[in-house]
């Protein structure tokens, strides 16, 4: 599993944790605390958790070879005047040094769902232990293109490195920070252009490939699960 499928993958994790949280809980709370393991061999293993805790994360990781998890907690909150209650969802997967928050709101005294799962923020990733190229990250700004407009956000990425292995990781994980954190603004669509430099020299036959790799995950995969965004490619080749 490549990067941009994995992220894919965590988000219907979560989806498909809260839809069996929902229905565990259709008759009244029996569980708010649960952890659904993705291990190395492609199981899901759900188990209730004893405690809401990083040690209780840490003593279920130590137990399995695992690629991702989710956790559950059934919150309530104050939020302008009102109480709120919701099921919180944080997922985590061993390719990202940051996870996913989720949440569902629901009615306080049924629990049925009230709208639907709702993109929260990312997090630091402190359960695993991310393996990255071992230079610093790449040279990256990003600037409003001329058919920018408040509906239809266009903004231009311009990233660059001399090394293209850490290059492409950090496209990769544009791309996870930014179609999950536009998620929010569901009524507008957004439009990024991701323009690519290799500082020094053109760019390798095998950067190109790579490229060429992201661009089909992002159209088979990624545009479907994250439909309020695009994302398209621009290669520096001089």
């Amino acid at each position: 599993m490549d990067y941009l499928e994995a992220t894919v993958f965590l988000k219907q994790l979560i989806k498909e944790t809260n839809n069996e949280l929902l229905a565990v809980n259709k008759n009244g709370l029996v569980e708010k605390n649960r952890m659904v393991i993705r291990t190395n061999f492609g199981k899901s293993i759900s188990t209730k958790m004893e405690a809401f805790t990083n040690e209780y994360v840490y003593k279920s990781l130590g137990e399995y070879e695992s690629e991702a998890f989710v956790i559950t907690d059934l919150v309530s909150a104050e939020a302008n005047g009102q109480e709120i209650t919701y099921f919180l969802y944080k997922g985590y997967h061993s390719l990202f040094d940051k996870g996913v928050v989720y949440f569902q709101m629901v009615d306080k005294n049924t629990l049925a769902p009230k709208g639907e799962l709702d993109f929260s923020n990312l997090e630091e990733n402190i359960f695993y232990k991310v393996e990255f190229p071992d230079v610093e990250e790449s040279s990256c700004n990003a600037i409003e293109t001329a058919e920018n407009t408040a509906k239809n956000p266009s903004i231009a990425f311009l990233i660059g490195h001399m090394n293209e292995e850490r290059l492409v990781y950090d496209i990769n994980r544009l791309i996870f920070d930014t179609a999950n954190n536009v998620q929010k603004h569901k009524n507008r669509h957004f439009k990024f252009t991701i323009q690519v430099s290799v500082f020094g020299s053109k760019p390798s036959a095998n950067l190109l490939k790579e490229i060429e790799n992201i661009k089909q995950t992002l159209k088979t995969s990624v545009h479907p699960a994250y439909p309020n965004s695009t994302f398209v490619f621009d290669v520096d080749n001089e």
